[in-house]
């Protein structure tokens, strides 16, 4: 009962079509290595003692095909790997001169820095030279003062004694 309910596939194909359609699926599971022999049927097997010779004339036909096929994809290959080429080294050359410059602007801001640091050091170096100087020249001028009024003092003791007029001959004179 379940056979009968089963449907029945009809085959609308001729023989002539099953051969060409096994014809493909042998060329296909048993395709030929690169001697062109057969493979899976044994030594010496080719493709033109398997299918004949229109096999062979139509596959030598297609392989030229393909070959040619293969010549212009390996020229548009070629092209585009030039192109490529071609875009990169424009690329390389924009970004070396874009890190140039940058470089070049960094330096200059470097060296920019460094001169007005330079400078601001030289500035404190100078205010401290300065005020050195300066509490040297006020130590020497207190010393000059300082020997000046001894000096002074010294020297008008010596002229007193020069003179040989001391204390008591003022004083006398005075008395008189």
């Amino acid at each position: 009962m379940v056979k009968d309910s089963m449907p029945t596939l009809k085959s609308s194909f001729t023989p002539q079509d099953n051969i060409s359609l096994e014809n493909k699926v042998y060329t296909q599971v048993y395709s030929p290595d690169k001697d062109g022999k057969m493979l899976g049927y044994g030594r010496g097997m080719t493709k033109s003692k398997l299918f004949g010779y229109e096999s062979v004339t139509q596959g030598s036909q297609s392989t030229s095909a393909i070959s040619t096929l293969i010549e212009e994809m390996s020229a548009k290959h070629v092209e585009q790997i030039q192109t490529i080429q071609a875009k990169q080294a424009v690329r390389e050359k924009t970004l070396l001169e874009e890190a140039e410059s940058r470089f070049r602007t960094e330096a200059a801001e470097r060296e920019a820095r460094l001169i007005v640091e330079a400078e601001e050091r030289f500035m404190k170096l100078t205010k401290i030279r300065e005020a050195k100087f300066m509490d040297m020249m006020d130590a020497r001028e207190k010393k000059y003062k300082a020997l000046i009024n001894e000096c002074m003092a010294k020297g008008m003791s010596i002229e007193f004694q020069s003179s040989g007029l001391d204390d008591k001959a003022f004083s006398s004179d005075d008395d008189e």
